[in-house]
């Protein structure tokens, strides 16, 4: 059906005109009115609109409807005409309809459907309030469970299974992409305050904590799946309950024959089931792309903290983008560099005097002696870093089961082996060591270091062994 063949060609003109705002806070009052009232009466709804918009009404400017409809400016000017003129402006474009009471020459106003409509669609968006999410997951295992205590109501119960399954991925779907909305602004924050309010006020607060967290938690799809996968499928194996199915749809009049019903019924059960097997991939790749959009909140958030916001850090931005031709032309008519040179009376050609060159006397080398404390406070801090301990470790990996290695078995991996290996050749000269070194004559190299030639041999095996096995 064609959607403009039931609403009016001026509908939306009301949301493009310059008093839009006015417009859409009139039809907010509209809504507050059909909320609250069976019969809406056009002098109620008019002293609704002045009193809930009198300062909007008295600025707008109504010249140009007043003109329209062969009214005189100085009218158009008053709250009561005003007021009159926008609902008259309303019903014009097709948001609401008027009709007399019976007996009476009292109007009475009516809004279409396809008004009522918009009108909570637009509300809903301009208000922060944070919308919940229905749990559909419980909501159709329940529907269909009690079908079996109710059997009247079968086909009810698997009409809410299927609208509730087809509102469940919608829910997903709409999730993924409020996701991935969230995650392509990251980028363009420069300001870590506004980056944290996103985050947790607009991300937490109204995708996380309202839609992820209870399909995780409450509502979570494992919870439910078995059971309505089982309930589903009994269905499809038992006759009677097909009949009856087909059978309520038909008293309904939602099915217009058997067979077509027989055809519809299949194809809902179908649709839950099929949705319930695969749910778990679709949600599976939503959290792949709610941890990307925590992890690179987190590191835009490390890097505005961390970065020089100052005029250096600035200049060096600027400098990375003066390729790009709209940063290096500003740059280039702003900036401009002149070389400036000048005379002066000593700027006069001086002849050189040369001097002969002569042995000057050597200066004699001077020995400094670093101060003990110093020293003392290096050694302590090479103690702190590579305890006794940790030296046993390194070497006990080296000796591996055997009883003793020599310095061309090892292999340099990193360059903290270099440093135990010093350490270690000095810690076996020590009494309570579990090994000895012994130094044979000259050196070799490994992996681009030369080492002593060496023999490291246990003292003690079962005191060695326990030291292998010890964490650093």
């Amino acid at each position: 059906m064609n959607l403009f063949s039931r609403i009016p060609d001026r509908f939306f003109s009301i949301l493009v005109s310059s008093k839009k705002e006015l417009y859409v806070q009139a039809l907010f009052v509209l809504r507050q009115a059909f909320k609250s009232e069976l019969v809406i009466r056009r002098e109620d709804l008019l002293a609704m609109l002045m009193d809930s918009l009198d300062a909007d009404i008295e600025e707008a400017d109504f010249t140009e409807e007043a003109a329209e409809e062969g009214e005189s400016a100085g009218l158009a000017g008053s709250l009561s005409q005003k007021a009159h003129l926008l609902l008259r402006r309303l019903k014009e474009t097709g948001w609401i309809e008027t009709e007399y009471e019976a007996r009476s020459f009292e109007e009475n106003i009516t809004i279409p459907d396809y008004a009522i409509s918009v009108i909570n669609l637009l509300y809903d968006l301009s208000t922060e309030k944070v919308r919940e999410y229905n749990s559909y997951v419980y909501a159709t295992y329940a529907a269909l469970k009690n079908a079996a205590e109710v059997p009247d109501y079968t086909f009810q119960a698997l009409q809410t299974a299927y609208q509730n399954t087809v509102r469940l991925i919608d829910e997903l779907k709409s999730l993924f992409n409020n996701i991935r909305r969230y995650y392509r602004m990251i980028p363009g924050e420069d300001d870590v305050n506004e980056l944290l309010r996103e985050h947790f006020d607009e991300y937490k607060s109204k995708v996380f904590d309202t839609i992820y967290y209870p399909l995780k938690t409450i509502d979570s799809v494992p919870r439910f799946k078995h059971a309505i996968l089982s309930i589903l499928n009994a269905w499809l194996l038992d006759e009677k309950v097909q009949e009856l199915i087909v059978t309520q749809g038909i008293t309904r009049r939602i099915f217009s024959g058997e067979e077509e019903g027989r055809e519809e019924m299949l194809r809902m059960i179908n649709y839950v089931a099929d949705t319930y097997e695969s749910i778990e991939e679709m949600q599976s790749e939503i959290d792949v792309k709610h941890n990307e959009y925590i992890n690179a909140s987190v590191e835009h958030i490390r890097y505005l903290m961390n970065a020089d916001r100052g005029v250096k850090g600035k200049l060096i931005e600027l400098l990375k983008a003066s390729s790009r031709e709209e940063v290096l032309y500003p740059m280039t008519e702003s900036l401009e560099v002149y070389s400036h040179q000048y005379y002066d009376s000593k700027s006069l050609y001086a002849k050189v005097k040369r001097t002969r060159r002569s042995e000057g006397k050597p200066l004699a080398l001077q020995e400094e002696e670093a101060p003990a404390e110093m020293v003392e406070s290096f050694l302590q801090e090479v103690r702190r870093q590579y305890t006794n301990k940790k030296i046993d470790h390194r070497i006990g990996r080296w000796f591996g089961p055997a009883a003793s290695f020599t310095t061309e078995e090892i292999s340099m991996e990193e360059p903290e082996d270099f440093i135990f290996f010093l350490l270690g050749t000095i810690r076996g000269t020590e009494k309570d060591a579990p090994y000895t070194v012994e130094f044979q004559s000259g050196n070799t190299n490994r992996q681009g270091y030369s080492l002593p030639r060496t023999v490291f041999r246990r003292k003690n095996r079962g005191k060695d062994q326990r030291m292998q096995g010890e964490g650093l």
